[in-house]
């Protein structure tokens, strides 16, 4: 098989993808990427046909790139390959990574929980880390899930109002995100871009008329994203659990999507909430790779020591 990579831009790669991407995840829509200020746009072509791409964010010290994420901006930053084929998918993949190794320092990203060609990636010396989310192909049935949670989510279903909306006025970025005021004005900038492209919807809890509460998903054409949630403090117990389950009767019920993704999270407090809704622990590959062999082992080291981890 003979491939080809090149870099393009975003106006090129919004153009060459136009009917391609239908299916394709969020990370990869040219409407949604501009949350990355620093982005390199790889193609990889067999002939005349598109066999991938992979949207790499990326940060610059000094003269040094690194392929990361600046903030937390969008699920996952795997590639996208259009070919069934392991070998072939394998030699896709093998191209991609070559192509970045030669770009940036060090590459530090998430790849998606459905994607699982990483044998090129280790043959060129990355560490796959495995971490995990949470994942739903099904409504949430309270009879099945913990006795607190159902407990708490019935009691929330007598005392507040549920409201599906896209009004971003009604979610609080200020409470829902920690973090600089950039970072708050960014991933909020981002939230307003995904309204907009009806890609994000809101869903809020009211409480004696007033905003209490509310989450933020993100979707594609297959997965809706928890990406957002706060609550005041005196919101009535149970009611961010009450809005994820309205959450996902929405995805499944409404919008027919066949995924709903926690995200995940190697928080334990937050992992071990996720685990009460008896959604399926899903493993993702997290890639650590550097030119330097003393550089990997400070991302490895970084990975492991993230505040509250599972250790």
């Amino acid at each position: 098989m003979s491939l080809s990579i090149k870099e393009v831009l975003l106006n090129e790669y919004t153009n060459i993808t136009e009917h391609l991407l239908k299916n394709a995840p969020l990370w990869t829509d040219p409407k949604i990427i501009s949350c990355y200020k620093n982005k390199l746009i790889l193609v990889v072509n067999e002939g005349t046909e598109i066999r991938g791409v992979w949207i790499i964010p990326y940060i610059q010290q000094d003269e040094v790139k690194i392929a990361k994420r600046n903030y937390r901006f969008l699920p996952y930053s795997s590639p996208y390959i259009l070919e069934k084929d392991n070998l072939k998918r394998r030699d896709i993949m093998d191209v991609f990574f070559k192509y970045a190794t030669q770009v940036f320092n060090s590459i530090y990203l998430p790849f998606g929980v459905d994607f699982f060609d990483f044998s090129s990636i280790q043959a060129r010396g990355a560490l796959v880390e495995w971490r995990h989310s949470h994942i739903l192909t099904e409504v949430i049935d309270l009879n099945k899930i913990n006795s607190r949670l159902r407990n708490h989510i019935r009691s929330s279903q007598k005392t507040v109002d549920i409201l599906i909306e896209n009004d971003i006025d009604n979610f609080n970025f200020n409470i829902a995100i920690n973090g600089s005021d950039e970072e708050k004005n960014q991933r909020k900038q981002l939230a307003i871009n995904l309204i907009n492209q009806n890609k994000a919807i809101i869903i809020s809890a009211k409480n004696k008329q007033s905003y209490c509460a509310g989450v933020l998903m993100s979707f594609d054409d297959k997965t809706s994203y928890l990406m957002h949630s706060w609550q005041l403090q005196n919101t009535p117990r149970g009611t961010i659990s009450n809005l994820i389950f309205e959450a996902v009767k929405w995805t499944f019920e409404k919008k027919h999507l066949k995924y709903f993704d926690f995200e995940g999270s190697v928080i334990q407090q937050i992992d071990y909430f996720f685990d009460g809704f008896n959604a399926e622990i899903t493993p993702y590959g997290f890639v650590h790779w550097s030119k330097e062999e003393e550089n990997l082992y400070s991302l490895i080291k970084k990975s492991i020591n993230i505040d509250g981890r599972l250790i």
